[in-house]
């Protein structure tokens, strides 16, 4: 997912990846991706670049508490500012900005990609807000209340007779 710098029309352009390759490389990822679609607009300033990304996302998750797999899709967007205008943006936040060297042909997009799929992930991902499986599990987890002897007798008083 590179962006070839010496091939870019001075204006707005628009590029459109879908490779699974920023996410495949990642050992740390414990999920299946299964389709990534990025959309990048650049404005080329001539020394400076103004990257919007649009990406989307479809994956195989493990659910946090049915443990089983589920298939969910996220989107998320990132900004990138890139310019060879080292004067310019002196003091910058690199963050914000990117300085490039004369003479780099290629920007790597790809940890911009992977960055932006992996924060709109949440921290706990369910398969869904009444996860059946999960509830079981956590049913299941839950210890039988112990009933104090002395209040048993109570437990009964207002049961309706029939």
């Amino acid at each position: 997912m590179r962006l070839e710098l010496n091939t870019l029309p001075q204006g707005s352009s628009q590029l459109i990846f879908d490779s699974l390759a920023p996410l495949q490389a990642d050992p740390g990822i414990d999920w299946e991706p299964l389709e990534l679609r990025a959309e990048i607009h650049v404005d080329n300033q001539g020394t400076t670049l103004i990257i919007q990304g649009m990406v989307s996302c479809r994956g195989r998750f493990q659910c946090d508490r049915g443990l089983e797999w589920f298939e969910d899709t996220f989107e998320g967007r990132f900004d990138l500012i890139a310019s060879f205008d080292h004067t310019r943006f002196e003091g910058a936040d690199t963050e914000e900005v990117l300085l490039l060297n004369v003479g780099d042909n290629e920007l790597d997009l790809g940890p911009y990609i992977r960055d932006t799929i992996l924060l709109a992930i949440p921290i706990s991902h369910v398969c869904g807000p009444e996860c059946p499986t999960g509830n079981d599990l956590q049913k299941s987890l839950e210890p039988e209340p112990e009933i104090d002897e002395r209040w048993a007798k109570l437990k009964d008083l207002f049961k309706e007779e029939e």
